[in-house]
């Protein structure tokens, strides 16, 4: 009989390739498209949906965001209202919110970038220890 190959990190790769989770507008895309990843996640079983998910509240935790940070995210991204009416209900400027956006997103992709240098790192220090031992 045949092999067969089954590529088990596709549907991982799938999100990984649509959002770069090292700059903030891959994060702000992962942010807009929140909604939909959680509905495949609960209606078609999406598990590397809720692996990007789960990563991403742990980054948000992680960023160190200001409250006004991270109300700003939810209203924008959570509630899906618009820069202005978040600043009508926060009492600040439309630019105001969309600074405080920006910051948040570029803070949470920060910790993704250091998340990816850390899974690097066992790597190379593998290979230098091969090489000092002469492999």
């Amino acid at each position: 009989m045949g092999k067969m190959k089954i590529d088990r990190l596709k549907d991982q790769r799938k999100y990984t390739d649509k959002y770069a989770l090292i700059d903030a507008k891959g994060i702000a895309l992962l942010l807009r498209d929140g909604h939909r990843i959680r509905e495949r996640t609960y209606y078609a079983g999406d598990y590397a949906g809720v692996d990007i998910l789960t990563d991403l509240n742990t980054a948000m935790q992680r960023a160190a965001l200001t409250p006004r940070q991270a109300e700003t995210i939810a209203l924008v991204y959570g509630l899906d209202i618009t820069l202005d009416a978040a600043g009508t209900r926060l009492g600040i400027t439309k630019q105001a919110v969309k600074h405080a956006v920006t910051t948040a997103t570029e803070k949470i992709a920060i910790v993704f970038r250091q998340w990816n240098l850390s899974e690097r790192e066992p790597e190379s220090a593998a290979r230098k220890e091969g090489e000092a031992l002469g492999a």
